[in-house]
């Protein structure tokens, strides 16, 4: 979904198509404590899930038996694609996706969680899962191309890997995508 240096930005309240998507200071909303666990098949739904904001714990080399206990210790929902039931024998907090697609898989644990999907978009790192901070353009102005260095003034980091965002010129596209993935009939 993003290539590292074309992420976007949290908490840009100045930018009309970011309105309404964030509290005041980028603060996550209540429902945001939500956390998942995606296993191994999920990758796509999980970044789509940091995305909205979502804490989602993923990896590829995930296997049943940790996330077996990742289950038992109950702080997150399991998300798997596949027979819940066998795999996880017992445990209530698993929630099978039933589509192939990352986009129909999105629109499940949406519409079975009651999602947020506005209130803390792009408060998470799609690549690791952390927290991305508002940071000083100085402080990152040498690790960004000369060009978006000169037209952006807003820059944020990721406080886990680093990654550096800002608002690039995909944000309408980004959400219109979203609006799509979330609401296809219309």
């Amino acid at each position: 979904m993003f290539i590292a240096g074309e992420s976007l930005s949290p908490g840009v309240l100045e930018c009309p198509a970011w309105r309404g998507c964030l509290r005041l200071h980028g603060q996550p909303m209540d429902q945001a404590s939500i956390s998942f666990a995606a296993d191994r098949m999920l990758g796509r739904l999980a970044r789509m899930l940091r995305l909205l904001g979502y804490d989602t714990d993923y990896s590829p080399r995930f296997t049943t038996a940790a996330l077996q206990e990742t289950a038992r210790e109950g702080v997150r929902t399991i998300l798997t694609r596949g027979h819940a039931e066998n795999r996880f024998r017992g445990l209530t907090n698993v929630f099978s996706v039933q589509s192939e697609l990352a986009p129909a898989q999105l629109r499940e644990v949406v519409e079975r969680f009651q999602l947020d999907t506005r209130s803390c978009l792009w408060t998470r790192c799609t690549l690791c899962n952390a927290r991305i901070e508002r940071v000083e353009k100085a402080t990152v102005v040498d690790q960004v191309p000369p060009k978006v260095a000169e037209l952006h003034e807003d820059f944020f980091r990721c406080s886990g890997c680093g990654q550096i965002y800002w608002q690039g010129s995909h944000v309408e596209r980004i959400l219109k995508n979203l609006a799509a993935l979330l609401n296809p009939e219309q």
